[in-house]
């Protein structure tokens, strides 16, 4: 048994799947490294109300890239295998058409209520023009998202890591030049964002029509697009969202400097987060190109690659939760050392995140998107449930706390339900005499 085990690990690792998501490891850990790096510069050349004005809309952007998007990175996803190579051209393209009707209706309700008050420059407190810049920006990003995943699904890592990175070092090269080599404040690092999208943005347009991408009005269906797509897009605000809550309570609860420590802890919990992403983008093509064949054979791939997953990524987060408290012990000033005790529950946390990512692509599979967003809904409202509990009666730990619970409900529900509206092989004897290719 353990040599028969032993046989499918090294498979597994000298496979394509194994490949792929080594490079998407190494694409988001060099992203994630590069803006932290470029906090100190930040900080230090930004006051704190300019800082506010980047942060504003940073997440701005995030949540409006969710709108443009409109969940079109998942259609493709779900749809891609299904077209003919005829066909493909055109449904990019008229999903791209999707992307800028959406944001063409953002910016006329955002004309129409500035009309009659402050909008959402009121809301947000930034000027309307910024408003406006966010949505130019959050079409950029949807554009390169759509690329982005697109490589994912030819299996294209090395062109999506050269994309992705360049963009990442571009970004920053272009906001430190704004800021130092200019003198810029908060204008600068916007700027930087702004410059960097529309530089991509073009590249990326340009991929498309040398793909003979084209818009076909007779084929363009945005009832069913949007049939499809809201339940995706409350979902990925829902996550959203869900990012945030907890610390927006600690301030609430307790103080600032509490939120402070919390988030240093969060963010080094947070590399497990790292990990699942990144096999979630090599998993997902893997996965819905196995499962529209239709083959116990690759069913029994797709089964196989779960079970190696899901044990990988557990002992993972236990020791790099262990670890990884020391490790902030040696990195960070002694006045953070608090954190510390937030890492192992917040990778644990993570931990139940990557599981369920798994899972997610048999309920798009089965066109449940409705039950994937009730789920991510229902563990958003159970976390700030559980924030608001366990903060008053135990403290900032209570925050580390909801975010594990809230993640593992969100698992195990999905777990529960995917597997019941799509059977698999979970118990085949013949699991470990397979090469995943």
């Amino acid at each position: 048994m353990l040599a028969r085990s032993y046989l499918a690990l090294k498979n597994l690792v000298r496979s394509g799947l194994f490949r792929r998501t080594f490079i998407y490891t190494f694409s988001a850990a060099l992203n994630a490294l590069v803006n932290f790096l470029l906090l100190p510069v930040l900080t230090r050349y930004l006051t704190p109300y300019d800082y506010g004005i980047v942060e504003t809309f940073t997440a701005l952007n995030s949540l409006f890239t969710c709108i443009v998007l409109m969940g079109s990175n998942t259609i493709v996803s779900k749809e891609y295998f299904k077209q003919t190579d005829h066909n493909r051209g055109v449904f990019l393209g008229n999903l791209l058409l999707f992307v800028g009707m959406n944001s063409a209706l953002i910016l006329l309700i955002i004309f129409v209520s500035g009309l009659f008050g402050e909008g959402l420059s009121g809301l947000f407190e930034i000027g309307d023009y910024l408003i406006l810049l966010v949505v130019v920006a959050s079409f950029f990003n949807a554009v390169i998202t759509l690329l982005l995943t697109l490589f994912q699904l030819e299996k294209k890592p090395q062109k999506y890591a050269l994309f992705m990175n360049s963009k990442t070092l571009s970004d920053i090269f272009l906001s430190l030049f704004f800021i130092i080599g200019i003198g810029m404040a908060w204008e600068g690092r916007i700027s930087g964002v702004l410059v960097c999208g529309l530089l991509f943005f073009i590249l990326a347009a340009s991929v498309f029509y040398r793909r003979k991408c084209q818009f076909n009005i007779s084929q363009f269906k945005p009832s069913t697009l949007y049939s499809f797509g809201v339940p995706l897009m409350v979902a990925q605000i829902a996550g959203w969202a869900l990012e945030a809550s907890d610390k927006l309570m600690v301030t609430q609860m307790i103080d600032l400097q509490s939120t402070g420590l919390y988030s240093v802890g969060y963010k080094f919990g947070m590399v497990v987060m790292i990990l699942g992403t990144a096999f979630s983008r090599a998993w997902l093509p893997f996965f819905f190109e196995k499962i529209n064949e239709n083959s116990r054979m690759n069913n029994l791939k797709i089964v196989r690659a779960t079970y190696l997953f899901m044990v990988f990524i557990g002992i993972f987060s236990i020791v790099y939760g262990f670890c990884g408290e020391y490790l902030l012990y040696l990195v960070i000033d002694e006045r953070f050392h608090m954190a510390g005790s937030f890492v192992m529950l917040i990778s644990i946390g993570y931990f139940f995140d990557g599981i369920w990512k798994l899972f997610i692509g048999y309920l798009i599979h089965e066109g449940r998107t409705k039950i994937y967003s009730g789920i991510v809904l229902f563990s958003g409202v159970l976390n700030v449930v559980l924030n608001y509990v366990l903060i008053s009666r135990i403290g900032l730990i209570g925050a580390a706390w909801a975010t594990l619970m809230s993640f593992a409900v969100g698992a195990v529900l999905t777990i529960a339900i995917s597997t019941k509206i799509h059977p698999m092989p979970w118990f085949d004897r013949d699991l470990l005499s397979l090469k995943i290719k």
